[in-house]
């Protein structure tokens, strides 16, 4: 599939290396016909097929993408730009052609340019000129019929064309921008550069749009850059609070962080970040910006959590009883309030409980006392949840809670999605029948 941005579609071992192997099946023509996405699919597949194979120890692994055709100079451009292995069949014989070093000065300069020219293509679909009133349009037309993420060119499409119309609405705002760069924190690994310290995600939120619906849109984006650069972070007079975040996605060296555990454990385990709570940004705190020490910021952040309302309510999903916490965009930094824990040990009537944070804004919690299957089961759902996710995914581990607080992790009980998933969910008696937290937790309904 040409447009599984964050998927490897084959891993085979050559010359006893590990190579990814990403397939283009569309015919010269079709490629052609769509110059910026082809683009930008084929730049951000090789992106994060080589980003997977360096996590996993292989940081000098090729990348082949395979075509059926001669490219277009446009796509043959965009590979070149990221250090490709072009892969196709001439004659009857595989041939390959290494199409040299990869160079992130040609990647972004590609990306900016195809962001740009996708954002006019997409205002003039929708009919109009005007590129705010594009995104207005496109954001409601989202609204009313989002992509499904099965449906991997529509999804990938919206979320690409949403974010150029932001971009180019932040280029306006700020005419000498960076534009379009390189980064490792988004899924489709570009972001907007509006200076060398301000780096915007629009594929992102983006993905909100189209994952969360009306709760969600990309002038928030516009809301939140304005604040950034209008007011610098106020570390001593800001309002310090925890961010859970995974952990390959930010410089440790430079922030202030702590383990929720006190071993590593896996990389999926999440970390705790303190930062400023702005009103329509988050900012990660520098050690060297703060006056006292990291645990005393982090002291004072996990006192502004505990503060934090939540909305608290119980389901069940098949056999299983669940708690879920939502209602804020720190519910899922609620698993480390104490008190908040200890009230959840009680509800549940267990001194052991299973804990998830898959995505932001939701903590799910149940009963450690499960049988095999049921664990897989809750196991399953967390890991759907998080794959869903895009840019506000936190971590699929389960954590295990005891006395208020961390104290552990299940390890790799994710099950076979096909196996696992319910045929139906539904809210406790006891509880009011609220589809928006059902369709949070499940999906669209």
């Amino acid at each position: 599939m040409y447009c599984s941005i964050d998927k490897i579609d084959l891993l085979s071992p050559i010359a006893g290396k590990p190579v990814a192997i990403q397939t283009d099946h569309r015919s010269r023509e079709e490629i052609e016909a769509e110059p910026e996405l082809s683009a930008l699919f084929a730049m951000a597949r090789v992106l994060n097929a080589r980003g997977h194979l360096a996590e996993d120890g292989h940081g000098d692994a090729a990348v082949h993408y395979v075509v059926p055709e001669e490219v277009p100079p446009m796509l043959r451009d965009a590979l070149t730009a990221v250090g490709a292995t072009l892969e196709r069949m001439v004659d009857a014989a595989r041939h390959l052609e290494w199409l040299g070093p990869a160079s992130q000065d040609a990647v972004e300069a590609i990306a900016d340019r195809a962001f740009s020219d996708l954002a006019r293509r997409a205002a003039s679909r929708v009919g109009t000129r005007d590129l705010a009133m594009a995104l207005r349009m496109l954001e409601d037309q989202t609204f009313a019929d989002p992509p499904e993420r099965a449906d991997e060119p529509r999804y990938w499409q919206r979320v690409l064309e949403l974010a150029a119309l932001a971009g180019e609405l932040l280029r306006a705002k700020y005419p000498h921008a960076l534009g379009w760069v390189q980064t490792d924190r988004a899924v489709v690994p570009f972001g907007f550069g509006i200076d060398s310290s301000t780096v915007m995600f629009p594929t992102n939120r983006a993905q909100r749009v189209i994952e969360d619906g009306a709760d969600e849109s990309l002038f928030k984006l516009m809301l939140a850059a304005e604040e950034t650069m209008r007011e610098p972070h106020d570390v001593e007079g800001g309002r310090l609070m925890p961010s859970l975040r995974d952990r390959r996605s930010v410089e440790l060296d430079e922030i202030v962080w702590r383990s929720v555990l006190s071993e590593a454990g896996p990389a999926e385990l999440p970390i705790v970040v303190c930062g400023i709570d702005g009103e329509n940004t988050f900012g990660m705190i520098r050690r060297e910006a703060i006056e006292h020490t990291p645990d005393h910021a982090m002291e004072r952040a996990l006192e502004n959590l505990a503060a934090e309302d939540v909305d608290i309510e119980e389901v069940r999903f098949g056999e299983l009883h669940l708690v879920v916490v939502s209602g804020s965009f720190y519910a899922a930094e609620k698993i480390l309030d104490t008190a908040l824990v200890d009230r959840l040990h009680a509800r549940l009537r267990s001194d052991l409980l299973a804990a998830a944070v898959p995505m932001r804004g939701l903590l799910i919690v149940t009963t450690a006392q499960l049988e095999p299957s049921q664990m897989a089961r809750f196991a399953a759902l967390v890991a759907t949840r998080y794959d869903e996710a895009g840019g506000r995914a936190i971590s699929p581990t389960i954590l295990l809670l005891r006395g208020g607080h961390i104290a552990g992790f299940v390890h790799d009980e994710r099950a076979d999605r096909a196996d696992t998933a319910p045929v139906r969910a539904e809210t406790s008696p006891e509880t009011p029948n609220r589809p928006g937290l059902l369709r949070r937790l499940f999906g669209r309904k």
